[in-house]
């Protein structure tokens, strides 16, 4: 069977996790270090078609460079016909979202860079 023992939030955060420490946007820790990458838990199920996830990727830095390389990077594992995550009861099937990418800049500290990801997920489930 296509039983895998993993909910969808543990699916999308092992996912994540692969790149920077992950956290979902409404569970970031006060102590949090840089650099880390924050996303927006949102489910769904077989009939719900794709939702929009936003991905967020921070660093404290004067460079732009390593925040750009790790878009890159998540923007590989995806892919171009996106990539899909074993989850219970079936899989999630996450695609680039558009525009895939904005720089972004914090106003409470000219060092946090930030990179704002559209990604849209697909959830394969019964439920």
């Amino acid at each position: 069977g296509g039983r895998c023992a993993m909910t969808k939030g543990a699916a999308l955060q092992a996912f994540f996790e692969r790149f920077l420490p992950s956290y979902a946007a409404s569970a970031v820790p006060n102590d949090v270090t840089f650099p880390y990458l924050t996303y927006e838990l949102i489910t769904d199920a077989w009939d719900g078609g794709e939702v929009g996830i936003t991905v967020n990727l921070r660093d404290y830095t004067t460079k732009e460079a390593p925040l750009n390389a790790k878009a890159q990077e998540l923007s590989n594992a995806i892919g171009l016909g996106g990539v899909t995550l074993p989850c219970d009861d079936g899989f999630i099937w996450m695609k680039r979202g558009s525009p895939w990418c904005q720089s972004l800049y914090d106003a409470s500290d000219s060092h946090i860079k930030r990179r704002y990801l559209n990604v849209t997920a697909e959830y394969m489930t019964l439920n």
